[in-house]
């Protein structure tokens, strides 16, 4: 089985992947319009600047050339990101080429976060959340227009699409029926050893956003500082515009990383801080827990360190004072992301939806 990830890169979700059906048998390629900042591996990159490829001719007929050339060659196409490979939204062309794939083809969409995730339907459901600040991604929501384009976009997925996977549990409330929780899985997985940090002098805090207001990160550093006044040997690190592979060198010193504290769920950063054994504190928003496989709430409760803008400043002291705690957690989060976010067992799920 012949099968094709595009047209992003996202987070590294599409060759964590890739690699996990590689792992178990099947011929997974990825295949992306942009090379990602971030530096994350694909088979295959058109070189196409995103914010240009609709507005320079040679692009649009790069990209509809490429589709000639893949609607025959792959068994199935494996879309992230809510996108496709020419996806006309802003000019009310969404998904064009998703009719134009052969009748024998499996199509599969992957949603990995505010692809799908709206934020006037998310503000009536929670108290809090990344969706509540203005600035959010400087507020490319508030008008509400991309929160329509993401409701029209999903019909025409649901036609089309044999599956529909969410990498957010909270992602399932804007999804059809049915769609299901997949977990993330990480570009360099294999690469990814266990590292112990002991404490010594200083406690080095790690705090990695893609984007600030989305993370939370004001509520984190403004914490963090207040501790600092007491515990003079809190280091906060910030990652921010690092290349992939030399922000996990970073990752590598920490000994309390942060992922954010308003989504609700966590991403491929922490899931790659747990690889290294490295207590994760981030919020988990319980109600979400739902759409989870049996086993894997408990076992995520254990292995964060869960806590929300309110709590952050009192649940890092309750650590800082207890460093037995983190080391519970540190073997915890360890266990929880080799059982729950193997690509193998990953791409297992993935491959049954694909044959099925």
């Amino acid at each position: 089985m012949k099968v094709l990830h595009l047209p992003y890169s996202t987070g590294g979700n599409s060759w964590g992947l890739a690699c996990g059906e590689r792992a178990i048998g099947l011929d997974s390629k990825v295949l992306t319009i942009d090379k990602n900042w971030l530096d994350y591996p694909t088979d295959i990159c058109l070189n196409i600047d995103v914010k240009e490829r609709y507005k320079l001719p040679y692009n649009i007929i790069k990209l509809f050339s490429t589709f000639l050339k893949i609607r025959n060659k792959y068994d199935v196409f494996h879309f992230n990101s809510g996108a496709s490979l020419i996806d006309f939204a802003n000019y009310k062309m969404p998904l064009f080429e998703l009719p134009f794939y052969p009748k024998d083809k499996k199509i599969i969409f992957t949603y990995n976060g505010c692809d799908i995730r709206q934020k006037y339907p998310t503000m009536k459901r929670v108290t809090f959340a990344a969706c509540h600040e203005k600035e959010c991604y400087s507020g490319v929501c508030n008008s509400g227009k991309i929160d329509e384009i993401r409701r029209q976009k999903i019909k025409i997925v649901e036609k089309y699409a044999h599956h529909i996977f969410a990498l957010n549990p909270d992602l399932l409330y804007f999804l059809p029926e049915k769609a299901t929780f997949l977990p993330y899985t990480v570009a360099r997985w294999e690469e990814i050893e266990r590292v112990y940090k002991p404490i010594d002098n200083v406690i080095n805090i790690v705090h990695s956003p893609t984007n600030r207001v989305t993370k939370g990160s004001k509520f984190i550093i403004d914490a963090v500082t207040e501790l600092q006044k007491k515990y003079t040997n809190i280091n906060l690190i910030m990652v921010e515009k690092m290349p992939h592979n030399e922000a996990l060198e970073v990752y590598k010193n920490a000994h309390i990383i942060i992922d954010q504290v308003l989504i609700g769920w966590y991403g491929g950063f922490a899931v790659e801080a747990m690889k290294m054994g490295k207590p994760v504190g981030v919020f988990i928003r319980e109600e979400d827990l739902k759409f989870l496989p049996d086993g894997m709430a408990k076992d995520l409760k254990d292995a964060v360190i869960n806590m929300n803008p309110f709590t952050i400043k009192d649940t890092l002291e309750l650590y800082l004072q207890n460093p037995s705690l983190l080391k519970q957690k540190s073997e915890a989060s360890l266990a929880y992301v080799n059982k729950w976010h193997d690509p193998k067992y990953i791409a297992g799920i993935t491959k049954s939806v694909y044959e099925s």
